[in-house]
């Protein structure tokens, strides 16, 4: 019997170190960069009774204590937002000179053009805001809560999201941990803090509205049909000012980060969009670590079977009588994608995606969003009124299933560009001896900066472009302030910037 015992006991401690070693493992090969929400930090019961005030009303003075002094004050210093007024700017940007009509002369860029939020994620001065609050930026300045200013770094941007990483040199700052947006339900509470009009440090109180909203503001902002639209609907009010602050529950932990708001004239009137968490988590893990989004595809087009309007011209095009329903319909395979290789056709019907239902695009755009090339997902299908599974391994746009790490990654890729050489007849045309044509552009820092396709680099940090090679001669390896000269398709010369790191 003490032998029988002896086993057990020894067998259990040896299960014990294999699942604590195993773990380890696993943390080694995937740390976390930036801080998630854990059973610590978390309000425990006791806690959560101060969300009620003794009269019996909602009170959320201790989760604003300790998430407020982790939203940051972002100004854009930027010439371009000194002198026009950009149509984002109805969704978040404030600028100095709204509502003022009357004629700015050319002046240096001292003055903020833009106001917006950020949300400090790490102790070492990492930020997260949108990036449409710090696009065509020379100099990003950071305010703390308690005034203190920083010049911030530009880490990276991904427009498809609308996301952007920042960073500081401070140590032991206030920050906000994640949480899984996933979780978020409809009708929970939550608050939305910012700097709307520029009043900094301003907390409003709202409940999720809906979940999964596609607005298309970022496909027509990037032109790039790779936009992930799929925010958190709340009525907490949020304005001018608040983009790229947080959305926090009622834990005091980051489930969004605000973005946009539904209004003709640019303030709120009811509603407020937000990107959900995991989704942001992902892009700014991706830059930190790899230097830029590793974007996994499906390689489908389609359109959701919510859509009557749609649905019905399809019907009558394709001679079916597919009803109105909760799901995304295939309508085009692009070849050598990973949908392609798992075998899914037009016509069918993606119902879940890893056990997650798919009711729309959003649904699906999110999902594929948050995965990486060479991830492997289980697509759930309806095929001429049959259910099939299929499992499909993500690629990126060029059809690989791998990861690269920063230095497998060329300068061209990171500035989001092919070119070509210039053609004799374009020398001609514009009178220049040098030069590069941008070929194809997708987001990017090129198009970051307000670069398209058809535009001629002259010059990188000063060097003339001669060849497509010399982006990479000029940029591998190199760190710091870039600036490139170019020519716009309408022969207007253009200056613009970036850092690179």
């Amino acid at each position: 019997m003490k032998k029988i015992v002896f086993y057990i006991v020894l067998s259990s401690i040896m299960s014990s170190i294999i699942t604590i070693a195993a773990y380890k493992q696993y943390a080694k090969e995937e740390p976390l960069l930036f801080p998630y929400t854990s059973s610590k930090t978390r309000l425990t019961s006791s806690d959560s009774s101060s969300l009620v005030s003794s009269a019996g009303f909602p009170d959320f003075t201790r989760v604003v204590s300790k998430t407020i002094h982790a939203v940051v004050n972002v100004k854009n210093f930027s010439k371009k937002y000194n002198n026009q007024f950009d149509p984002f700017d109805f969704f978040f940007g404030f600028p100095d000179d709204f509502g003022n009509n009357r004629e700015k002369k050319p002046q240096k860029n001292d003055l903020p053009g833009l106001h917006g939020s950020g949300v400090i994620l790490s102790p070492d001065g990492y930020i997260v805001t949108n990036n449409h609050v710090i696009k065509d930026a020379e100099k990003i300045e950071i305010t703390l809560s308690d005034q203190r200013t920083y010049k911030a770094k530009l880490i990276g941007t991904d427009p498809s999201t609308d996301i952007a990483l920042l960073k500081i040199n401070e140590t032991n700052l206030p920050f906000i941990y994640f949480s899984d947006s996933n979780k978020v339900q409809v009708g929970e509470w939550v608050l939305a803090i910012g700097n709307p009009f520029d009043l900094n440090s301003t907390v409003t109180a709202g409940i999720i509205s809906a979940k999964n909203r596609s607005l298309g503001i970022l496909r027509g902002e990037t032109q790039s049909s790779s936009s992930i639209e799929s925010f958190f609907q709340t009525d907490a009010a949020v304005n001018p000012g608040n983009s790229g602050g947080a959305l926090i529950n009622a834990n005091g932990e980051l489930i969004g980060i605000n973005t946009a708001i539904s209004s003709a004239s640019g303030n709120f009137i009811g509603y407020s969009f937000a990107a959900p968490s995991n989704l942001v988590a992902k892009v700014i893990q991706d830059i930190k670590k790899y230097g830029t989004v590793q974007r996994a595809y499906l390689g489908v087009r389609g359109m959701d079977l919510s859509k009557t309007e749609y649905l019905k011209a399809y019907n009558k095009e394709t001679h079916q009588n597919i009803k109105s329903q909760q799901g995304f319909l295939i309508g085009e395979v692009f070849e050598k994608s990973g949908a392609s290789d798992a075998g899914l056709k037009k016509g069918d019907i993606i119902k879940s995606i890893d056990g997650k239902p798919i009711q729309n695009v959003a649904d699906l755009s999110f999902i594929v969003g948050t995965k990486h090339p060479g991830d492997k997902v289980k697509v759930n299908v309806i095929r001429n009124k049959q259910k099939i599974i299929f499992h499909v391994i993500l690629k990126d746009l060029q059809g690989r299933t791998k990861i690269r790490t920063k230095e497998e990654i060329t300068p061209s890729e990171l500035l989001g560009a092919i070119f070509e050489p210039l053609s004799q007849e374009y020398k001609k045309d514009f009178g220049i001896g040098y030069g590069i044509r941008i070929k194809e552009i997708r987001t990017g820092r090129l198009s970051a900066i307000g670069l398209e396709e058809g535009d001629i680099i002259l010059s990188i940090n000063g060097v003339r472009m001669k060849k497509p090679h010399d982006v990479d001669i000029v940029l591998k390896k190199y760190s710091g302030d870039v600036t490139i000269k170019s020519i716009k398709q309408n022969g207007q010369v253009y200056i613009a910037g970036f850092e690179m790191n």
